[in-house]
């Protein structure tokens, strides 16, 4: 592999991008074009870990990023449970942004000043939000609290998936409630997060960053035990995604 550089334009740059924003360069974005964001945001990641800032992803930074989860070659296709590809993804995908509409209804919205979260104009929230309690949650943090927004077509799921979650004794790897709606862009994109439509929500972030492995069954944070369950009661799991996201659990499917 090459090292990257100011002008580069790949999908090697792009997984670089992805990185760099779930390490918390927010104008980054991840087109594949190695532009001055990028380059700026590499030279203070360089200097954050004590690296010289020269702006190149050269061996020494890519050495540090693995460090810190980032992938920077494919896993062997090893299914162990103690290994970066387990749990193997579902029989069924994410939803697309289109069939997210279909299905959950169309979000007309504004965007606010910071330029990703939004303003929902239409009567979208009130003819389809609804809230629910999920007892198992009321003391994690950083919220401590039950109550939390779903989308009505989903929420009865979005109950159930706890109370499985609870009967099989995996409650306690849920270290971090992290966001349930929130009306917002994906990061990154100009199309709707799920958790603008009320159907996805974020566990344990910390240790499952935007563009980084998912921590490892036994290492703090680890969400993966919990993965099959959610998988049978129609929520997609982030680490499965091409931009791998451990910490986001979204619905798939209504069952």
């Amino acid at each position: 592999m090459n090292a990257l550089k100011y002008g580069d334009k790949s999908a090697a740059v792009r997984e670089w991008q992805n990185f760099l924003f779930g390490a918390g360069y927010k104008k980054v974005v991840a087109d594949g074009d190695f532009g001055k964001n990028t380059k700026d945001a590499t030279i203070d990641f360089q200097k954050k870990n004590e690296l010289a800032g020269t702006g190149i992803v050269d061996n020494q930074t890519y050495a540090k990023a693995m460090q810190l989860n980032f992938e920077l070659v494919k896993n062997p296709a090893d299914v162990a449970m103690t290994g970066p590809n387990w749990p193997p993804p579902p029989d069924f995908k994410a939803l697309t942004y289109s069939q997210v509409q279909a299905l959950f209804g169309k979000i007309e919205f504004k965007l606010q000043a910071n330029g990703s979260n939004v303003t929902i104009t239409n009567n979208w929230v009130k003819e389809n939000m609804v809230t629910v309690e999920i007892p198992q949650l009321a003391n994690k943090p950083p919220y401590f609290r039950k109550k939390f927004n779903f989308h009505k077509k989903a929420a009865p799921q979005f109950q159930k998936l706890f109370i499985a979650w609870e009967k099989a004794k995996l409650i306690d790897r849920i270290l971090t409630f992290d966001g349930d709606f929130n009306p917002r862009l994906i990061k990154g994109s100009t199309s709707l997060s799920n958790h603008s439509f009320g159907t996805g929500f974020d566990i344990n972030a910390s240790t499952n960053g935007l563009g980084v492995i998912p921590a490892l069954v036994g290492k703090e944070g680890c969400v993966r035990e919990l993965v099959p369950i959610a998988n049978k009661l129609g929520f997609y799991w982030g680490g499965h995604f091409t931009r791998k996201d451990g910490m986001h659990f979204e619905i798939a499917k209504i069952i």
